[in-house]
């Protein structure tokens, strides 16, 4: 059998890797002038139909399917833009969520027993808490001496009668002194006198003031329950308190200090009799301060109760905490501060002290008086060793009675835009919530004693303090959208609307950077490889043979 053979020339072929590049238009000019010429367009266009027909974006390949019409391929297009302006809105409303409200307070816990959270801290302050016949007869001659004129001593009385009642929002008691202009001349006589140390000196005892008193319905000394601290509203007795040197290191040590109940309503918590002897009150002052706070607090605002009543303070108490992802926030954004961040901006603490919004206050009432007067009252504030500010003296007090105003009031930043400002001067406080913040809700209620509890001859008052249920809520803060949360919306976006993913747009970079490039360089190459190399201009002809028609042989074998 003859067998034909098939061509004269060997049969052009494609390079051995892929060139979309037009192989005529390379040999006689370069990419660059190509460009230069505005034929860049045309040059890339076979690397986009690769691309379109490769992409794992659903929809693109049909933009240059060849076996779509151009109707069908302009519907395709319209599909991809809507789904993409569809897929574009939905993330710009989830972005402007996550910028807007980025933490959100619920409900942790309805039902939290109440010996979760430490028992509150009580101070009692008397209107009338120096020993009134001890400041007439013998104080003055103990600390001004006994060579003392009757001048000096009336001016002492006078001054120290005036601080004794005074508090940090209310200095009015300081008004009788200094409106006096032969008393207000003279009071620099007493600048070598710590005024702390004096009225500490004439302070009521704890025996003079207290009666009786039970804890959990039973019976305690009171004297060693209650401590005598300094608050913003002067010298205090205070009940189950972390502030002091003493009570911080019992803290350590007992781990059931600050104290705690199990139980609510009357009789479970603080119960405290007082009868103080009319001889060693002033006259005309009657009535108690109440401070309920939290026992690692320096002060909080007081409530003024009366004498000879019975008097209730139920406690609910109210705690958030925060969760630790939002730290990520800035302290602005999440309303809050952890105690550990001192470095924040918005770290405003005593020396010292556990961080808590009424610590913040009092650090920021003592930077105004500091601002003010140079000067800040160990009165009313506490000192560290690291303060580089004096004690007021006896004379720096007529300062602090100049901005008894300002000193009084106490603005937020965002409140004018609510509360129009009536006074010319007031103290502005920034303080931000503790991230785990603790909130003692009080309602107060008292009722007249009866006839056979009363005496002509003592000052009665009955206090309890309880918690008015044994629940309370707990609230938590948690991150309402995350930056996860928002990439996998954003992912699930993507997908839903263009069917694509994280590695679609990797592909898409890649395309248009590193190929684009290669694609490029590549063509440019092959075209400096062969710039002289003269083409065919007519196409090539091949020849073939006619065809050989086989024949068979017959042989005669004979």
């Amino acid at each position: 059998m003859y067998y034909p053979q098939e061509l004269t020339q060997p049969r052009a072929r494609r390079p051995l890797y892929g060139n979309y590049i037009n192989e005529t238009a390379l040999r006689h000019q370069k990419v660059g002038r190509c460009c230069k010429e505005s034929k860049f367009l045309k040059l890339v266009t076979p690397y986009l139909k690769e691309y379109c027909a490769s992409s794992s974006v659903h929809g693109i390949q049909y933009l240059t399917d060849p076996k779509l019409r151009h109707f069908e391929r302009l519907i395709w297009l319209l599909i991809l833009v809507g789904t993409f302006i569809c897929a574009t809105i939905v993330y710009v409303d989830l972005t402007e969520l996550y910028n807007s409200a980025r933490v959100h307070t619920t409900i942790e816990d309805s039902m939290l027993p109440v010996f979760y959270v430490h028992f509150p801290a009580v101070g009692i302050c008397p209107r009338s808490r120096i020993n009134w016949p001890r400041l007439q007869e013998e104080v003055p001659a103990f600390f001004m001496g006994t060579n003392a004129t009757a001048e000096q001593k009336e001016l002492f009385k006078s001054f120290f009668t005036a601080a004794s009642a005074m508090h940090f929002n209310d200095m009015r008691s300081l008004e009788s002194f200094f409106k006096n202009s032969s008393l207000a001349a003279s009071i620099s006589q007493l600048d070598g006198l710590d005024v702390t140390k004096v009225l500490e000196y004439m302070n009521l005892d704890c025996g003079d003031i207290f009666l009786e008193c039970n804890w959990r319905g039973k019976p305690h000394n009171c004297c060693e329950i209650f401590e005598m601290q300094r608050t913003e509203l002067g010298i205090c007795w205070v009940f189950n308190s972390a502030v002091s040197a003493q009570m911080r290191q019992r803290q350590r040590e007992d781990k059931y200090y600050p104290r705690h109940t199990a139980q609510s309503g009357p009789g479970t918590g603080l119960e405290v009799v007082m009868a103080l002897n009319k001889t060693l009150a002033k006259p005309g002052l009657r009535g108690v301060y109440v401070m309920v706070k939290q026992p690692q607090q320096w002060s909080e605002a007081a409530r003024w109760v009366p004498h000879d009543s019975h008097n209730r303070i139920s406690v609910t108490p109210r705690y958030t905490g925060s969760d630790s992802r939002t730290r990520v926030l800035t302290a602005r954004v999440r309303r809050c501060i952890f105690p550990d961040e001192i470095h924040d901006p918005h770290y405003k603490n005593l020396p010292g002290f556990v961080y808590w919004r009424g610590n913040c206050r009092t650090k920021c009432h003592q930077e105004h008086v500091i601002d003010l007067c140079k000067c800040s009252p160990s009165l009313l504030f506490p000192r560290s060793p690291g303060d580089n500010f004096t004690d007021c003296k006896a004379s720096d007090f007529k300062c602090l009675y100049e901005h008894r105003l300002t000193f009084s009031v106490e603005r937020l930043p965002l409140e004018q835009q609510y509360v129009d400002n009536v006074y010319k001067d007031s103290m502005n406080c920034d303080c931000l919530n503790s991230c785990s913040q603790l909130v003692y809700d009080t309602i107060f209620s008292n009722s007249a004693m009866d006839s056979q509890e009363l005496n002509a001859e003592v000052i009665s008052m009955h206090l309890e303090v309880f918690f008015q249920s044994p629940w309370f809520i707990k609230y938590q803060t948690h991150m309402r959208f995350t930056f996860v949360e928002l990439l996998a919306s954003f992912g699930g976006i993507i997908g839903l609307f263009l069917g694509a993913s994280l590695l679609s747009a990797i592909e898409l970079v890649y395309y248009f950077t590193i190929g684009l490039y290669l694609y490029l360089y590549r063509g440019n190459r092959e075209s400096n490889q062969h710039p002289l190399t003269p083409l065919p201009t007519a196409p090539i002809t091949l020849h073939f043979r006619r065809k050989i028609t086989p024949k068979k042989l017959f042989i005669d074998i004979k």
